[in-house]
């Protein structure tokens, strides 16, 4: 048992003391339910932060680099690629074994090899996976959209190869700029035949991977603590040597050692914000990300810094960009929003700069676009045509027809249940109450959410949209894919121009092509865009090497913790 006295965390077990020095240990935390291990039913960051510890890919993203920069992980290098763009060659890395696992003879884990990678992409187009991101990949790679018309595993592909046991060819149908971005996905990761056969339906609770940590029971969507435990077999991956000046300390005191830096990553699912504090301030949890968490409020000062009285109690607040934007998303189903002074009116009536200080204190950037600063630094000067104008708001939903709100609708809002989502979906419908607008706000618990949007069953609704990949065509998707964001837009003029950027490998080029695609967005107001959250990360001074991103599918192997400050803090 533990309890905090005036910033210090005093455990009465000392035989709990000498057990947190012998083994370090990460305590963290999941902010939303897991969805299983199958790293192909991936669709939420939780989740993949859980598949990240546990499974690997080709790529990955060095951790401590900006701009972002994606690096060789189970390939041996950058593949080769010829002169036309569609024929990509990758060479595996030798001696990476999958864990010991009993679908495996005497229950040791085999030497990965190319053909893994090739069942592995079989599975996600395989009708009988629900795979998320499938409308990435669907019809890009030759030979592999007619081969699951039959799903048959032992039927080749024409552009699908292991060409040896160490080399892997890929054959795309077209040029696609972002092709080894997709690679470095949860989606991509590879998984063992003998695993998935073994385990049939229950493969999603019974993660078999390379990656640095093994699921210590498997998974239980019931349980609401996971438990990490290093994966004994885990290849020797080193610390990198090389990074930003930000993170110049934590490389000079880790570079080269061995990863994970811990043994052990224990896990709380804590949906609800207020056990998430609780359990934070007395010391049962190491770090945690507090981006949407309404009780960070409290502990910030009004530049969103953290409050002295809390940084004595060990506790530190890290900020950096995030590559998101929440969204007010409208449902084009609804005539309503066809109207395209209507989309602009709402658009004007929101106060976004004083959404920014209520909810996040002035820490986030107010949207002038659709994508993030992060990942375009030149938008040409671009500034929102319709943003927070409340005059012109008026005069725009006058011009739709509906002269201070006469005749509009009531608007549904649907949002996440949590406090701090109800309490942004109350202060839109304050801004819209300003032009006439009645919305009507309906809270949901995650899951309901995601099942109502992405089926078209909302009016409008609340979304936070984290890039996948450092691209800004992630944020583009939303408005190709009718059911990723439960836009249900349709602009052929946008999509043609999309496509053309997909295909264009000169840089220059592609950058022209989204900065027009970025601006084509403000002006038709397809969603709200009101602000680029920060990645906010609370821990304990204990912890070291906390980098932040929103492309790296799991931290924790880099995450280091004290074990030794840890237990003089908890005397």
């Amino acid at each position: 048992m533990a309890v905090w006295v005036f910033g210090t965390i005093y455990y009465q077990d000392h035989k709990k003391r000498k057990q947190l020095l012998a083994t370090p240990t990460l305590n963290n935390i999941s902010v939303r339910a897991i969805n299983g291990t199958d790293p192909v039913r991936i669709d939420d960051w939780s989740s993949s932060e859980v598949v990240g510890k546990l499974y690997e890919g080709l790529y990955t993203y060095h951790c401590f680099k900006r701009p972002f920069e994606l690096v060789p992980n189970l390939a041996e290098a950058m593949p080769t690629v010829s002169s036309d763009g569609l024929i990509y060659t990758f060479k595996i890395k030798q001696g990476v074994l999958f864990q010991d696992d009993i679908c495996f003879p005497n229950g040791k884990g085999r030497e990965l090899k190319a053909a893994d990678f090739v069942f592995s992409f079989k599975r996600i187009v395989d009708p009988k996976n629900t795979v998320p991101y499938l409308g990435l990949i669907d019809g890009k790679i030759k030979g592999l959209d007619g081969w699951k018309q039959d799903s048959n595993y032992a039927q080749e592909v024409e552009g699908l190869k292991a060409l040896d046991d160490y080399t892997l060819q890929i054959t795309l149908t077209e040029p696609w700029v972002l092709f080894l971005n997709f690679l470095a996905m949860p989606a991509a990761f590879v998984v063992p035949k003998e695993a998935v056969v073994h385990y049939g339906p229950e493969f999603l609770n019974h993660p078999v991977g390379t990656g640095p940590f093994m699921l210590e029971g498997g998974f239980n969507p019931q349980v609401k603590q996971l438990t990490f435990v290093k994966n004994p077999t885990f290849r020797e991956v080193l610390f990198p040597t090389e990074g930003d000046a930000l993170y110049r300390p934590m490389i000079e005191a880790y570079a080269g050692k061995r990863l994970p830096l811990v043994d052990k990553v224990v896990t709380d699912i804590i949906v609800e914000e207020q056990p998430r504090w609780l359990k934070m301030r007395n010391g049962e949890i190491d770090i945690q990300q507090v981006n949407d968490a309404g009780f960070i409020l409290g502990l910030t000062g009004s530049k969103g810094e953290l409050l002295p009285e809390w940084s004595k109690k060990n506790l530190v607040l890290d900020q950096v960009p995030g590559a998101r934007t929440e969204l007010f998303v409208y449902n084009h189903n609804h005539e309503i929003f066809k109207n395209l002074y209507v989309r602009q009116a709402m658009s004007m009536a929101f106060d976004r700069a004083t959404y920014n200080q209520k909810f996040y204190k002035g820490t986030a950037q107010v949207a002038q676009s659709l994508v993030p600063p992060i990942l375009m630094d030149d938008v040409n000067g671009l500034v929102d045509p319709y943003g927070y104008n409340l005059e012109r708001a008026k005069e725009y939903l006058t011009k739709a027809g509906f002269p201070g709100g006469k005749g509009f609708p009531v608007v549904t809002l649907d949002t996440r249940s949590e406090t701090s989502y109800k309490d942004k979906a109350e202060f839109f419908a304050q801004c819209m109450a300003h032009i006439g607008i009645q919305v009507q706000v309906v809270t949901n618990i995650w899951t309901e959410l995601y099942n109502k949007f992405t089926k078209g069953a909302t009016m409008m609704h609340t979304l936070t949209w984290s890039a996948d990949y450092p691209d800004p065509c992630t944020f583009f998707d939303l408005l190709m894919n009718k059911q990723l964001a439960g836009l249900q837009y349709e602009n052929t003029t946008f999509n043609g121009l999309f496509h053309n950027a997909m295909k264009t490998v000169n840089q220059a080029e592609r950058k022209r092509l989204y900065i027009e695609l970025n601006k084509m967005v403000a002006a038709e107001v397809p969603m709200i865009c009101a602000v680029h959250p920060s990645l906010q990360t609370l821990h304990y001074n204990w912890v070291n090497n906390v980098p932040c991103n929103d492309f790296s599918a799991s931290l924790d192997a880099y995450r280091a913790v004290d074990m030794a400050q840890k237990v003089k803090a908890t005397k």
